[in-house]
């Protein structure tokens, strides 16, 4: 029977904090989240009182329940980059997205996080044959500014990662890596508490406003006085807390499904390479072994809106039995949902509002870059003079049609339906070409 909630919390313990809150600290995080917990670890490093204060139960959010998937990068090419900020700026978004990844890891193995941490390296996809010329001419681009450990891998070549004939080839990320997302998490929270952290959940903040000396913060009818305060609270931003943010900030559902024990040969035979997955189709899918090897974990966007684990569970079984057709009759033990934060300009952005610090929108790509962004947020709590990030340059734009809720959504899910259609009438012509 399938279960409607993450597999990583299967066995985790989960962290609350039965003391009473302090009614004064020096800096006041919202979100306890990977950017919450790796900024307020920096703060407290650095001699600041610090609370974490998040709506739900800790670690409920994206940071416990996306795929565990290890990397660099963001969504903006080159090309696109170099053409909003001018080739500086778009050099250092990707040299930063590169140390993004190299933080991350060095912070798991300086503190030696159990958090299942595997080297495995990602392979991108190519969907279409055009999708993987443009990714020849992406990783060019991006080595000549700064070399990575990244290489093509032909067509014929496939074979050797995955046992499925639907790609044209991919694109290799061979310093990626993964890990158990709810261990990476638990990992950091242990971090803060030992730094001094005071962290608690199902404490939603209802208002910041501000005082003489700062801030008053407004949680559960108890009032708390700060100096400082950094929302991190990504694809779970609210309008009634800080609409400027949520006006700039989408939350955008995605989909995951485990599958029940298939035992490691299966799962060998399906990913020989023992790489994290992802495609380059419109409604993607990315997908891995789980930890103990026995599992394939796939996730998608079944929606652009927010439907149900129930909802998406076809969505999700019917992409893995389109990619490993032998898993057709296989049962699914974990079923589950989350809301990623999307900015509109596709980049993620550090900054302040009315003295409010933030650090958010990273569009799928958060589990190296937002223990990153966490701490180079605190660094501009510390230092507000200085330069942290070329993430403080990025775009945090709104639009006239968003004001915190995406109802515009479901017209996006079938936009997406007819790019996918597009892309596939391509596939087709080529596997008709490949015959020939």
């Amino acid at each position: 029977m399938t279960q409607f909630t993450p597999y990583w919390w299967q066995d985790e313990p989960h962290y609350r904090n039965t003391e009473t809150l302090p009614t004064e600290v020096d800096c006041v995080v919202v979100g306890a989240g990977f950017t919450g917990l790796s900024a307020a670890l920096t703060l407290a490093n650095a001699g600041r009182q610090v609370m974490v204060l998040d709506s739900q139960m800790i670690g409920f959010g994206a940071s416990t329940r996306n795929g565990g998937m290890l990397g660099s990068g963001h969504k903006v090419s080159v090309a696109d980059a170099k053409q909003h900020y001018g080739s500086t700026i778009a050099d250092q978004l990707h040299c930063e997205a590169n140390a993004s990844l190299a933080y991350t890891k060095n912070l798991i193995k300086e503190h030696a996080i159990d958090c299942d941490l595997q080297m495995c390296g990602r392979l991108r996809t190519a969907w279409t044959p055009d999708n993987f010329t443009a990714m020849a001419k992406a990783n060019e681009d991006l080595q000549n500014i700064e070399a990575f450990a990244a290489r093509m891998v032909a067509p014929d070549e496939m074979s050797e990662h995955i046992n499925t004939p639907l790609y044209f080839g991919g694109l290799l990320y061979e310093g990626h890596a993964s890990v158990q997302p709810k261990k990476l998490h638990f990992g950091l929270l242990q971090l803060a508490l030992k730094a001094g952290v005071h962290v608690f959940g199902e404490q939603p903040v209802q208002a910041v406003k501000a005082s003489l000396n700062g801030f008053c913060i407004s949680t559960n009818g108890q009032q708390i006085d700060c100096q400082q305060v950094l929302m991190a609270t990504n694809g779970y931003t609210q309008s009634k807390l800080c609409a400027f943010l949520a006006k700039r900030v989408m939350p955008v559902p995605s989909f995951i499904i485990v599958t029940q024990e298939l035992g490691k040969e299966v799962v060998q035979g399906l990913l020989p390479g023992g790489h994290c997955m992802v495609e380059t189709r419109q409604r993607f899918c990315y997908y891995r072994a789980t930890p103990c090897g026995k599992r394939i974990m796939l996730g998608s966007r079944a929606a652009l809106h927010a439907i149900t684990p129930q909802q998406a569970l076809p969505t999700l079984k019917a992409k893995l039995t389109e990619i490993f057709p032998s898993l057709k009759d296989t049962q699914i033990s974990h079923c589950w949902t989350g809301f990623t934060g999307f900015s509109f300009s596709k980049l993620p952005n550090i900054g302040c509002h009315n003295g409010i610090y933030h650090a958010l929108g990273y569009c799928g790509n958060g589990v190296a870059m937002a223990p990153y962004l966490g701490h180079k947020a605190a660094l501009k709590m510390l230092y507000p003079d200085k330069k942290h990030s070329v993430f403080e340059q990025t775009l945090l734009q709104s639009r006239f049609y968003h004001h915190g809720s995406p109802w515009y959504m479901k017209g996006a899910s079938a936009w997406y339906k007819v790019r996918d259609g597009w892309d596939n009438l391509q596939r087709h012509k080529a596997l008709k070409q490949n015959k020939k």
